[in-house]
């Protein structure tokens, strides 16, 4: 019965990832991740004595720990990928600013000089 709770709230999960990517509300760089996760997801609700003999094989002798450790490891790693794009969208943002203040001033400086050519 828990499995098949489990398999249901993946599926929805999957349902409503493939939803938002659909109505693009969620970009194609991250829906794939998303997608990725979610089908994990049906997988390894699917296949929870899979997850026992690999959690045995790896030390740990209850399953409910092993899918918490697995879970903060993709926590973390998505954490690590959104800081990287924030990084690169904090320094796109800094460039696009200091070239508006230079188109700006060039703006200044040309609507300066035809107001000195219009003033002869």
């Amino acid at each position: 019965m828990n499995q098949l709770v489990a398999i249901l709230i993946t599926l929805f999960f999957l349902g409503l990832t493939v939803s938002f990517t659909v109505t693009h509300k969620l970009k194609d760089r991250y829906a794939f991740l998303w997608l990725v996760t979610a089908i994990a997801g049906v997988l390894s609700a699917a296949c929870i004595p899979l997850l026992n003999r690999l959690a045995l094989w790896m030390g740990i002798a209850y399953m409910p720990t092993f899918v918490f450790l697995v879970t903060i490891i993709f926590i973390l790693a998505l954490l690590v990928r959104q800081t990287m794009s924030l990084s690169n969208q904090s320094e796109k943002m800094k460039r696009l600013t200091q070239e508006f203040a230079v188109m700006e001033k060039k703006l200044l400086e040309l609507q300066q000089s035809v107001e000195g050519r219009e003033s002869l």
